[in-house]
């Protein structure tokens, strides 16, 4: 036994320090003007006066002389250690005193210095609240997150007992908690913990029994819980009002929690849920037969590492046995090596939706129907619009072949005429007659050929062919000439590439150029526009073939320019408004093209644009 020349004398009552050694006085840090006004369970918080008549009783009683005792000294520091205390009990003058000596607890005590420091050192810097307690209640030692959130120095802390700080353990319940702990080894519970500012807080304790030396300790792990508490009464205020059943499974798949949503979206008791498996319950009659598979498909995809599932929509029987869509989403959640905690999940109701689904197709199918008989009804709209288009086309054809015909037949009436005089007058002579003939021949070809150049406008064949446009431009500025000569207007095609060539049909595209020629024709006449010019074009730009119709008729008004294409719109009294609104059309969805049109300094442009046949390089071997 190795004793230290550390001494304390304090009055046994009051257990003020009457006396200490130089020795105690530096193993405490403290200087002797500092130790004058000091209690002994200043430095031994375990004899004070709670505790005090328990711990000396022996001395008291007079059934020893010297008594040893291990406990725990603070000094200045405020780091406890543990010691044992040789104390003798003497009076002086009818006052009684203690005397009492101080004996470290070695290695032989199984904990050396070294061990003793590291215990320090991790108790101090732990991120939780740590305390150790006598068997009394009485606050033996707390670390610094226990300091700073009771509010309390480490000093102010040894000298307060449990229910000081906690206010679920008065110091009347602690005998019973302490012989609890003694049997079990460990305690784990839950409390509200109060800071010396009045903040009460929820906390868990875990505490652990432990014997040191001669003494038992409660050694309590304490974190404050105030934060999760908050966290999970919001979540539980949010599943409280969110019109979605939220649920919960255990590591084994097993459902552990349903909220009470469920009774009121499905009519169904959360009991009827929890302890089945998630396969279970996917696979059960409950779960309409066609989505099983997509339920089951689900927890395949969560065990194959799938982190969530979104938007499962499935039927579910509810209590009135009817079937009931909901949207199912679901989350694994795992630990740090990837082995299942939990799976949480939702299901909220999507009735109304397939409802609205179910009515939207219904809806559609009969916007379907009604789009189709309104395009037939546009079908044999655009049939009539073309057949008056058609007999416009006709009329002005017509009335381009009696201009082609007119001449040829006075002379024909010419040569009849002489051939008549010369038979009343006897002077016919063979070789007059055989020359009429053959002038009259010559005059019904040019005729008949005339026929088979108008025959062409009106084909039914709507095939495309590779053409040269300068040729259909040429053919109808030939066959329109005649028109354009009686009203005095000149008619004049611009030298034109000749290796221009477009997929169009003949007579479609002499349908446009005439009704292009007669509307800038008829421009000119309406406005008595002398010596009156039409000009056609055609050139290259791009990707497009270009045949353009002008004229110096004045141009169109700005205000009906963007309204000329429009179908029965017309600026002349018998006109039907037809031709270029078909025209437009044939160019657009014939040749897939289009038609456009401006004024220039003299008159309106009229362009139309066609593909242009993009010829295939020979490939050099």
């Amino acid at each position: 036994m190795i004793y230290s020349d550390e001494l304390y004398v304090f009055n046994a009552d009051s257990l003020k320090i009457c006396w200490i050694s130089s020795q105690a006085l530096r193993s405490l840090g403290y200087t002797r003007q500092q130790i004058e006004d000091k209690y002994i369970f200043d430095v031994y918080p375990q004899l004070n006066n709670h505790h005090f008549p328990a711990f000396i009783r022996p001395l008291i009683d007079d059934e020893t002389a010297v008594m040893r005792r291990q406990t725990w000294q603070h000094g200045k520091q405020g780091y406890p250690k543990p010691v044992y205390l040789h104390m003798e009990l003497f009076s002086d003058a009818g006052v009684r005193f203690i005397h009492a000596r101080v004996e470290p607890i070695q290695s032989s005590d199984n904990l050396s210095r070294h061990q003793l420091q590291m215990t320090q050192y991790v108790m101090d810097n732990v991120s939780i609240e740590v305390y150790w307690l006598d068997r009394y209640g009485h606050i033996q030692y707390a670390n610094r997150q226990a300091c700073l959130a009771s509010g309390f120095s480490q000093e102010e802390i040894s000298r307060l007992n449990v229910d000081a700080i906690d206010l679920l353990f008065p110091t009347e319940s602690w005998e019973r908690y302490w012989q609890v702990l003694k049997r079990d080894g460990s305690l784990f519970v839950e409390t509200l913990q109060r800071s010396r500012s009045g903040r009460v807080y929820p906390v868990k304790v875990l505490t652990n029994h432990l014997r040191f030396g001669d003494l038992d300790y409660a050694v309590m792990f304490v974190r404050d819980i105030s934060q999760s508490r908050q966290l999970k009464a919001r979540l539980s205020t949010l599943i409280s009002v969110i019109h979605a059943i939220v649920w919960s499974t255990d590591g084994g798949w097993r459902i552990d929690y349903v909220s009470p949503q469920v009774k009121e979206l499905l009519g169904l008791p959360a009991d009827d849920f929890i302890g089945q498996t998630l396969d279970t319950l996917f696979n059960s009659e409950l779960i309409h037969g066609d989505d099983r598979a997509i339920l089951l498909d689900s927890i395949h995809a969560l065990r194959n590492g799938t982190g969530e599932v979104n938007n499962i929509q499935f039927r579910i029987m509810n209590a009135e046995s009817h079937w009931q869509w909901m949207a199912l989403s679901m989350s694994a959640i795992g630990d740090v090596n990837g082995c299942l905690q939990q799976v949480v999940g939702s299901c909220h109701d999507i009735s109304l939706q397939k409802q609205e689904e179910s009515r939207l197709r219904d809806l559609n199918a009969e916007l379907d129907l009604r789009v189709q008989r309104e395009l037939a009804k546009n079908r044999l709209s655009d049939q009539l619009l073309q057949q008056q288009a058609r007999l416009a086309a006709m009329g002005e054809m017509i009335a381009n072949i009696a201009h082609q015909w007119r001449q040829p037949l006075n002379t024909l009436a010419i040569i009849l005429l002489n051939l008549e005089d010369e038979i009343a007058y006897g002077e016919i002579r063979a070789d007059n007659l055989h020359q009429a003939l053959r002038r009259s021949q010559e005059i019904l070809s040019d005729m008949s050929r005339t026929i088979d150049d108008f025959r062409g406008y009106f084909k039914a064949n709507k095939a495309l062919k590779a053409e040269v446009l300068s040729e259909i431009i040429r053919t109808n500025v030939r066959m329109l000439e005649p028109t354009m000569v009686y009203h005095n207007i000149e008619l004049k095609c611009v030298d034109a590439d000749n290796s221009l060539s477009a997929l169009v049909h003949f007579g479609e595209l002499s349908q446009v150029i005439l009704c292009l020629v007669n509307n800038a024709k008829e421009q000119i006449v309406e406005r008595h526009i002398r010596n009156g010019k039409v000009i056609i074009d055609l050139e290259q730009q791009g990707d497009y073939v270009v045949i353009s119709v002008s004229d110096n008729a004045g141009g169109i008004e700005e205000e009906i320019l963007s309204k000329i294409f429009d179908p029965y719109f017309t600026t002349k009294p018998e006109g039907l408004g037809l031709g270029l609104y078909m025209s437009m059309l044939t160019v657009r969805h014939s040749m897939q093209g289009r038609i456009e049109v401006k004024n220039g300094s003299d008159g309106a442009i009229f362009s139309v644009f066609i593909p242009k046949i993009v010829t295939q390089e020979p490939v050099l071997s």
